[in-house]
């Protein structure tokens, strides 16, 4: 399944949600009362008798409750449609529902106030509800503050970075190495972006500027933010969708327009091959310059990305005072 998907659900003279769904996860959260469980509960209730039930629902593909009861035998019948599935699944944080998720060609909207450390999700796709009488829509719990820097309050770095820390060692991290090998910026890894959060703790009195791939970050973006909003004198969270989004973006590769792709990701990623956009960025990346110098390996950085104006291009992109 791909594309973006416009829900619009409301009972008789009564509550209204209108969202759009566009990547194979999407997480809805906030405290009791906000709206939740009532959108599941139309969601179930238009399932079972339809329109007899009180409930309309528009959508250019079919929208499944998944129930607890039965939710296996539910879901192998289920196919291109958007499943919302309510935290009181008993399984919901199970590796084994976490697997039905990552390879199936439905959208899932997951309902729930804890975190999902066995999905990748992004950090666009973690919703609230916002309501105002009885219409209600999804409003992003993280705001992109400007060159994918997210922060919970408004805030500028008041210094240059003395650190910049990536998520791995792979090419990211060769890259970012090379461009500032001449600089007094230090290069780090903290070798997986679950690590992150466990390393700005151990490091709290350097000046840090992280980097990592916003489109598998969903997991970890709560806690890393919130002790960036401490801390936000020293340290700056930088969450583009992925490096291979950063690379594509740059516009270096010659011969390659991918203005379609990196305008509406979600016309081509589909669910049932891509885990996220960051695997499908990868992906297209390396099939698109196999037989160029940019031959892109997800190991080893080729050459052609670190050549002084390539490299300041792709830089241009996320610079923040001495990071660029």
């Amino acid at each position: 399944m791909n594309g973006s998907h416009l829900v619009k659900i409301s009972r008789r003279r009564g509550t209204k949600y209108t969202f759009t769904i566009k990547r194979n996860i999407t997480i809805v959260r906030g405290d009791s009362g906000t709206g939740k469980t009532t959108l599941f509960d139309m969601v179930a209730d238009y399932m079972r008798t339809g329109e007899q039930s009180g409930v309309s629902l528009q959508c250019d593909c079919p929208c499944v409750a998944l129930t607890d009861y039965d939710w296996r035998n539910q879901l192998s019948s289920v196919h291109d449609s958007i499943v919302f599935v309510d935290e009181g699944l008993k399984e919901i944080h199970s590796d084994e529902f976490a697997h039905h998720v990552l390879y199936s060609s439905n959208y899932f909207v997951l309902i729930s106030r804890a975190d999902f450390p066995n999905l990748p999700y992004s950090v666009d796709e973690i919703y609230k509800i916002k309501t105002s009488g009885k219409y209600h829509s999804f409003v992003p719990v993280y705001q992109d503050r400007g060159n994918h820097r997210y922060a919970i309050s408004r805030s500028a770095p008041k210094q240059d970075f003395s650190i910049l820390l990536c998520e791995d060692s792979k090419s990211g991290f060769q890259f970012f190495e090379r461009h500032f090998a001449d600089s007094e910026l230090t290069c780090t890894s903290a070798m997986t972006n679950s690590a992150i959060l466990g390393w700005l703790d151990q490091h709290l009195d350097d000046r840090v500027f992280v980097v990592a791939d916003g489109a598998a970050f969903g997991c970890y973006a709560d806690r890393v933010l919130k002790l960036q909003d401490i801390h936000r004198d020293t340290v700056t969270v930088c969450l583009p969708e992925s490096f291979e989004w950063l690379l594509l973006s740059s516009g270096v590769i010659s011969g390659l327009d991918a203005k379609a792709v990196l305008q509406e990701p979600e016309a081509f990623a589909d669910s049932e091959k891509f885990k996220s956009w960051e695997d499908f960025f990868y992906k297209y990346l390396r099939d698109k310059t196999g037989n160029s110098v940019f031959r892109y390996d997800k190991d080893c950085i080729p050459e052609a990305f670190c050549r002084g104006s390539n490299s300041a291009k792709v830089m241009a992109l996320i610079a923040c005072r001495n990071v660029r």
